[in-house]
């Protein structure tokens, strides 16, 4: 007779299953004889000590085996009794297939053909009983085996697992072992019956058996196996798949923890089930079966019970239990490990994951982000609440022991709760576990971009999982600026980008986002942001976020930054609308890749405005000056500007020929037929005169027309005419109703920080004119604050700075009251195409040792007037005086009167005369203070000689008003030594000197500037002044000026030097004993 567990459990109600199959258990069945194939008889003991006889008959009906039985107990039929009985011939039954396997195998395949029909039938039960075939849930069981501190813990779950159309699982359910043997769900099967209850007759439930062994759980993996629906730990693991038998023997295996576990030798990676027979599950083949070894069954399955034994618990059982081992034909552990200690502080590990939803009675709690706190040892993670003592890893046969550093672990937990974490309550209470109670994301993202950089330089590790919502990713390669072209002329769009997760993501959005989240804007010091030492986390438009280098963000705003806080126009699709004019910015971006292939024209613009040096300038045979190298330069700049439609500010230092670069740039428009409008210069009144000259010098004959003086307006209808017209910053407000009429060619203006103040009436009225190009002159576009450069450019470049109100917030501000650096060299990179300074310095190679320079001043007003009434009345003394006398004695007068000429030129107050001394006004002193201030700021030293010790008196208390500090040496002077020494050591940038006193005999080489405030006619006299400074032991390019006043004496005198050096001389000094002077030349002198 055989039977098997299946047949009696369809025999038998539940409560009697149970109940004999405990009987069984105890071993209570004393003896069983099986008479014949349908009968056997068994004892037995009662519960009083008496044995029970037992009859159990299995007879044939409808197809079917119907099992039952007698007793001598008061039960008398189908009783525990009898149930015991049956479970000892099934426990025989399966013996004696064993050892005939043993013995003789049966043909192959019949195992499997067994189990295949077994499962069909099952299956055409359900099919029968729930008309459904094709269940849309299955019913899948789990098992493992934990070691618990006294025995092995037998896991096992039944779960049901709806199953989705693509084969995928759906929400998996525990269905409660308890639930098998009497629950109604259409997945159950017979199998799934006798599998619930065998499981709560062997005391399993709540997914556990613990202490479950020998043939009991034989039995239950055998039925388990022969549903085909067992996965092993996880249902993320295959079915298992049966293997017959495994022959092999028992091998201990050092784990990852540096433990001793039994193993069946040749399958390293298996778990040993305490049955008998012995079963093995091997996870990485996916496999489970029998296995057949050497000990009798009852020992391996002690074996296979037995925990991992640490290095010195295996080495006892090698001692102790060397013989047992010897006799069951098992090696022993291995007694002695190479065992090394690690007393080390361990890794912090934090990782970032999704925790699913769970059901809490009637609640079910979302699933959430959380952070799971683990303490890295060696390979081992270990979780705070853990209570094992010491950590063993292990690596071939050696074994690295890790003392727990419990106060370390304490410590580290404590750094989490004061960012805004809360521990995780139940289901997960022995976890380490921690989310954010409130404001989830807006925490999340803060502690990701803060919290978490200042854990990793702590030395924790943080990890992601890959279902983590807040997940930072990383942006890939270059970030990048497509410079994009519109449709209107004059503008173009910024399109920032960065490659995340292989796509394009546009920048500017995510910037601002990132910016906002940190308290920062666009328009932020981009040193600030470099100096963050965490990265800064943008949202992504699909809800994750990109972590932003600091560095490279800090360079991005000092790329971009000006350029967004400035735009008026609003940004479409995350682009920045700017205006060409501040495309030229963006050629020295530093970290930013520049992709102009929508821009091409745009590039081209740049590329011409920056190669400007390398052109070549051919100049008119017309213009009749030859230009230095840089100054060819400066007109190849003019006219690229004027080629790409742009103005600028000529700012070279004063004597480097900005007037004849302008110039020369006229002379190529005039030549080429571009010159189809009139050229407006603007200038100070003093400056007039000079311009009158220079280009009647150096660019005959243009048609110039002066706007000035009190019949101007007679003038008006002729400016159609003109080539060149000229007018000053005092009458440009009063004549701008006529001059913004006219459309120019070029609008210049000279010594163009006359405008530097925004609220200037010149200024605003020049703002008004219409000018193809607009060009700026000055040495100093920056006296006082970048106010004044904005004031200029507004003119000369109107929109390059953006509006008075934004260039104070995006740059005056930050770079004059914060030293902003960053913000200023954006600045530097805005205005530099149109921007082009020279200094002496750097030019010093194209100059001269010595360069002269003639300025011209112009008399106004009251000084003028003295000047003519002295002149006519002089005139009138010298010629009545050389028609009686005669030229020859007429020398005295004749030098009288030039002199008193002379000093109204210098000052009126020279003159010792009482309607001289009422005059208040000389244009000449004026001109030289500007002078002075400008040059002092650009760090000239300078050598200032008059003839006059007098005029010196005057000069002194203006620069005492200015607080130009001065040393003087005149004839009075004894101590010359002091002033000359603090002159050289560089105490004071100007020397007052009188023509006597030091004319000869003074080494002044730390000068680089000379000053002439009244010519002295004596070519030789001068040169020895100017040597005082230009002589052996000078390093640096010597610039030398004469103030001449126009139209007066003194550029008579300049022309007969010129022309007569010796009669000029003569003139002058009382060196000539014979005077040569003819009446064209008198009359020349007082005309």
């Amino acid at each position: 007779m055989e039977l098997d567990f299946d047949e009696i459990a369809r025999a038998f109600d539940d409560r009697t299953f149970e109940r004999g199959y405990r009987y069984f258990r105890e071993g209570r069945v004393i003896h069983v004889a099986i008479t014949r194939e349908t009968h056997a008889t068994g004892f037995v003991q009662g519960s009083r000590g008496t044995p029970y006889t037992v009859h159990i008959d299995r007879s044939e009906a409808s197809r079917r085996y119907v099992l039952g039985g007698t007793c001598s107990c008061p039960m008398e039929r189908d009783c525990k009794h009898v149930v015991a009985v049956a479970f000892a011939i099934a426990e025989n039954a399966r013996g004696s297939r064993h050892s005939e396997t043993t013995q003789a195998p049966k043909e192959d395949g019949d195992g499997a053909t067994e189990m295949w029909m077994q499962e069909l039938a099952h299956q055409h039960e359900r099919a029968r009983r729930d008309g459904d075939i094709e269940s849309r849930e299955h019913l899948r069981y789990t098992i493992d085996l934990r070691f618990a501190p006294w025995a092995p813990k037998f896991v096992l779950q039944a779960l049901v697992v709806p199953i989705r159309k693509n084969g995928s699982f759906g929400n998996v359910r525990d269905y409660g072992l308890h639930n098998l043997s009497a629950g109604t769900h259409r997945a159950l099967v017979p199998i799934d019956r006798t599998i619930g209850r065998l499981a709560h007759a062997a005391g399993v439930a709540d997914h556990t058996g613990y202490g479950l062994s020998g043939t009991l759980l034989a039995m239950l993996l055998d039925l388990l196996m022969r549903t085909r629906r067992v996965h092993w730990q996880s249902l993320q693991n295959p079915v298992l798949q049966f293997d017959p038998i495994a022959q092999g023997s028992i091998a201990w295996i050092l784990d990852h923890e540096g433990r001793q576990r039994a193993r069946l030798h040749g399958h390293p990676a298996s778990v040993l089930l305490p049955s008998v027979p012995l079963w093995y599950v091997d996870p990485e083949r996916g496999i489970a079966g029998t296995a057949q070894v050497d000990a009798t069954p009852e020992i391996a399955a002690l074996v296979a019970a037995s925990p991992a034994l640490s290095p010195a618990q295996a080495e006892r059982a090698h001692v102790s239990l060397r013989h047992v081992f010897s006799g069951a034909g098992i090696e022993p552990p291995t007694a002695s490990v190479d065992v090394q200690t690690i007393d080390a502080d361990p890794i912090p590990v934090l990782r970032l994951l999704l925790l699913p939803s769970a059901r809490n009675g009637t609640y079910r709690t979302p699933a959430r982000a959380a952070a799971e706190l683990r303490f890295q040892y060696g390979e081992r993670l270990v979780a705070p609440g853990e209570a094992q003592r010491d950590i063993r890893t292990s690596q071939g046969d050696a074994v690295t022991l890790w003392p727990r550093r419990f106060a370390f672990e304490q410590s580290a937990a404590k750094r989490l709760p004061p960012v805004g974490f809360s521990p995780v309550g139940w289901p997960e209470r022995e976890r380490s576990l921690y989310f954010f109670a409130y404001d989830e994301e807006r925490h999340w993202v803060r502690f990701l971009g803060t919290q978490v950089p200042e854990l990793v330089r702590a030395g924790w590790s943080v990890e992601v999982a890959p279902d983590f919502p807040y997940a930072i990713l990383q942006p890939e390669g270059e970030w990048a600026i497509d410079v994009v072209e519109e449709i209107r002329p004059q503008w173009f769009e910024l399109d920032l980008g960065i490659e995340v997760e292989g796509k394009r993501v546009s920048l500017l959005p995510v910037l601002v986002d990132a910016l906002d989240r940190a308290g920062y804007t666009l328009t932020t010091n981009p040193k600030t942001i470099d100096q963050l030492s965490a990265p800064l986390l943008g949202k992504l438009p699909d809800g994750k976020y990109v972590a932003l280098a600091p560095e490279r963000v800090a360079r991005m705003l000092a790329t971009i930054g000006a350029l967004v806080a400035e735009s008026s126009e609003p940004s479409r699709n995350g682009r920045i609308n700017v205006p060409a004019v501040r495309a030229a910015a963006l050629a020295d971006a530093d970290g930013i890749a520049l992709r102009w292939s929508q821009a091409r024209s745009l590039r081209e613009t740049i590329d011409e405005l920056a190669g400007f040096a390398q052109r070549s300038i051919k100049l008119p045979k017309a213009f009749k000056a030859e230009l230095r190298p840089y100054q060819r330069e400066g007109v190849a700049w003019l006219q690229t500007l004027r080629e790409q439609g742009f103005g600028g500010i000529l700012a070279d230092d004063m004597g480097l020929g900005k007037t004849v670069q302008l110039l020369a740039h006229v002379a190529i428009e005039r030549t080429s037929k571009r010159l189809d409008a009139p050229v407006l210069v603007v200038a100070p009144t003093s400056v007039v005169p000079n311009w009158r000259a220079e280009i009647a010098r150096f660019l005959p004959p243009a048609r110039v027309l002066s706007l000035t003086g009190s019949d101007r307006s007679e003038r008006f209808a002729a400016i159609g005419d003109a080539e060149i017209v000229l007018t000053t910053y005092a009458l440009l407000p009063r004549d701008i109703e006529e001059l913004a009429k006219h459309d120019w060619s070029l609008v210049v203006l000279d010594e163009a920080q006359a405008i530097k103040n925004p609220k200037a009436k010149a200024g605003i009225a020049a703002a008004r004119l219409r000018a193809r190009q607009r060009i700026a002159l000055t040495g100093t576009p920056i006296e006082n604050h970048l106010e004044e450069l904005w004031s200029i450019y507004d003119f000369a470049v109107p929109g390059l700075l953006t509006d008075r109100t934004r260039f104070s917030r995006i740059f005056r501000t930050p770079i004059e009251k914060h030293g902003d650096m960053l913000r200023r060299a954006a600045l530097a990179a805005r205005i530099k195409p149109f921007f082009l300074r020279r200094t002496k310095e750097q030019v010093a190679q194209d100059l001269p040792e010595k360069t002269e320079i003639v300025q011209h001043i112009e008399l106004r007003g009251a000084q003028r007037d003295l000047y003519e009434t002295i002149r006519i009345a002089m005139h009138k003394r010298v010629a009545d005086e050389v028609a009686r006398r005669g030229l020859a004695r007429s020398r005295i007068v004749l030098l009288d009167a030039l002199l008193k000429l002379r000093q109204v030129c210098c000052d009126p107050r020279l003159l010792k005369l009482a309607a001289a001394q009422e005059v208040r006004e000389s244009q000449k002193l004026d001109t030289l203070l500007e002078m002075l201030e400008s040059l002092i700021e650009d760090g000239r030293r300078i050598l200032l000689f008059s003839q006059f010790t007098s005029m010196l008196d005057l000069i002194k208390p203006e620069l005492a008003k200015r607080e130009i500090a001065f040393v003087e040496l005149r004839g009075e002077t004894r101590d010359r030594e002091t002033p000359v020494a603090r002159f050289q050591a560089g105490e004071v940038p100007l020397f007052l000197i009188s023509l006597k006193a030091g004319g000869t005999g003074l080494n002044l080489t730390a000068a680089d500037t000379v000053i002439h405030y009244d010519p002295w006619w004596n070519p030789a006299v001068e040169r020895q002044a100017t040597d005082r400074a230009h002589r052996i032991g000078q390093s640096r390019h010597v610039f030398v000026y004469k103030l001449i006043a126009v139209g007066t004496v003194e550029e008579r005198i300049l022309e007969l030097q010129q022309r007569k050096g010796d009669l000029a001389a003569g003139l002058l000094e009382d060196t000539a004993a014979k005077l040569e002077i003819s009446a064209e030349d008198i009359e020349r002198l007082f005309s």
